[in-house]
């Protein structure tokens, strides 16, 4: 596909003959922690009427690639099922017939809970009997062929396709661009096209921009001669010329200084470099590969950054997915993370399978917690939160959710405000009230909700209320309101003003996300087959 810009992004076919997302379960705990990742295929919940039994002996979970399967088996789940089933727009999650305890993205339910079916986008986290966590999303169904994996851990749509736009731009000579969120694996992924090109065994050069000063960026780029400058005592080598036969990696390219720019739009359409102080060109054989968190378009139209330098850096555009975009990965991660710390550590012993009917040193609830999170660090950020549970688990032999240490480094808040699933409220486990409603104040009835992203469940929590005490507040407090109460003329003016952007929306109108979605769906302003 060529953009206007001339820039050639590469992206995978999704004609009509391809393989269709289905709604799939993925585990991302289990006491086992071989069986992360296992996932089972479950099109039923597409269509109306014809549920899908979860207990101990079934389905059965594969492991990617694989040709046989095996059920979750945890002691602590009934063999009476929960079912799930489709019904219209809204998928039900039935606890009616099990003594399996189940929660739904963080709220334990009774009964039953209806979740859009639109959330199994970005996946709807259960929690079952506080010793398995699945992820309820769509994905395509499972291909055979097992293909390089290029370092990169995980298998949702996202990374497979990534994968496969490696392999695509590999093969080629001209200039790439990686485009992504702080922590998304930017450089990984340029290490990934050197290593599957024919140049592998040649240089690899890596250099950070925003690390160098502006001042010295064009020598550090180009090289210099003796005597260029004061304190220039001999001729220097640029990462051009170290590159020269292999590949050269600019990762933060949006810091490039202007002149920089020129220099190296320069570079890349003659394949010659010309060091600060020297007379003559010197011709390099490079392969360029740069990477950016920054909005590029938007540096061009601010002056920040050349269009034509742009234009030229892009000729291939990889975009990389926040991790949020692909939750069924967190599990994956998260485990491939704990067992390079507790390997460091020399304690192996607790990735290896415990007795299922005992404590776990690493509870459920808390990685449900990180599979809810928003991640604003993506990749990065769960690294240091794995090696955070891995000190942990050593050193206090116990990891759970409400663990002071863990809350600081993923708050609640982030977690709910920015939630990735778009969920209706569920039917929550009657909590003891602990306080009574009079004793709350106004300032902090609206800073809780506030710091919650407007989740009465969790705010109640927090306030150490009862839910319909919660509701009660809410109703006779002049300035607040539930999203049940929202008129469509109202939503459709929001909608315009936020350009339908769901997030803008539940913050302006001060309801939580998953309440506001739900009352669209049911005013008809969200596809409820989106």
């Amino acid at each position: 596909m060529i953009d206007p810009s001339g820039t050639h992004r590469i992206q995978l076919d999704d004609d009509e003959n391809d393989d269709r997302a289905v709604p799939t379960l993925t585990v991302v705990y289990h006491h086992d922690f071989a069986q992360v990742g296992a996932r089972a295929d479950v099109p039923e919940l597409d269509q109306p009427g014809r549920p899908v039994s979860l207990s101990r002996h079934e389905p059965g979970f594969f492991a990617p690639h694989a040709s046989s399967g095996r059920p979750l088996g945890s002691p602590f789940i009934s063999r009476q099922p929960v079912r799930l089933m489709r019904d219209g727009s809204v998928l039900v999650v039935s606890c009616d017939d099990t003594t399996t305890t189940v929660s739904v993205d963080g709220e334990p339910v009774t009964g039953s809970a209806r979740v859009p079916v639109a959330a199994l986008e970005q996946g709807v986290v259960l929690e079952l009997s506080a010793s398995v966590v699945l992820l309820v999303h769509r994905q395509r169904p499972d291909r055979q062929a097992r293909p390089p994996q290029h370092g990169l851990i995980g298998h949702s749509d996202a990374i497979v396709g990534l994968r496969t736009q490696i392999e695509q731009v590999a093969r080629g000579t001209a200039p790439v661009l990686i485009r992504g969120e702080t922590g998304s694996g930017k450089e990984l992924v340029a290490r990934a096209i050197h290593q599957a090109s024919t140049r592998q065994a040649r240089p690899y050069i890596v250099v950070n921009m925003a690390a160098i000063p502006a001042t010295l960026a064009a020598s550090e780029l180009f090289g210099h001669t003796a005597g260029a400058y004061s304190g220039a005592r001999g001729d220097h080598q640029g990462y051009f010329s170290r590159a020269d036969g292999g590949t050269l990696f600019l990762d933060e390219i949006g810091d490039a200084p202007s002149d920089v720019q020129v220099l190296l739009l320069r570079a890349l359409e003659t394949g010659e470099v010309q060091q600060v102080g020297a007379e003559r060109l010197r011709k390099v054989d490079v392969r360029f590969l740069a990477a950016t968190d920054m909005d590029l378009d938007a540096a061009v139209a601010d002056g920040r950054f050349r269009a034509p330098l742009l234009y030229r850096i892009a000729n291939h555009e990889l975009r990389l997915p926040p991790l949020r975009a692909r939750r069924e990965d967190v599990g994956r991660l998260l485990f491939h993370f704990l067992r390079e710390e507790l390997g460091a550590l020399g304690r192996t012993d607790l990735m290896t399978v415990q007795d299922p009917r005992g404590r776990h040193w690493l509870a459920a609830d808390a990685v449900g917690r990180l599979v809810r999170y928003a991640w604003p660090g993506n990749v990065r950020q769960l690294r240091n939160v794995a090696r955070w549970i891995a000190s942990a688990g050593v050193s206090a032999g116990r990891v759970r959710t409400h663990d002071p240490e863990l809350e600081r480094l993923i708050p609640e808040a982030t977690a709910i405000s920015t939630p990735p699933t778009e969920l209706p409220a569920v039917t929550p486990t009657r909590r003891t009230s602990v306080r009574s409603p009079s004793e709350i104040p106004a300032d902090e009835l609206l800073s809780t909700l506030e710091a919650v992203g407007w989740g009465l469940g969790p705010a109640a929590s927090r306030l150490g209320i009862s839910r319909p005490a919660l509701n009660e507040l809410v109703d006779n407090h002049p300035d607040l309101r539930r999203a049940k109460s929202l008129g469509a003329e109202e939503l459709i003016a929001c909608q315009r003003d936020c350009d339908g952007n769901v997030e803008l929306m539940w913050r302006r109108l001060r309801v939580s996300k998953r309440s506001l979605v739900l009352r669209m769906s049911e005013l008809g302003l969200i596809d409820p087959k989106m």
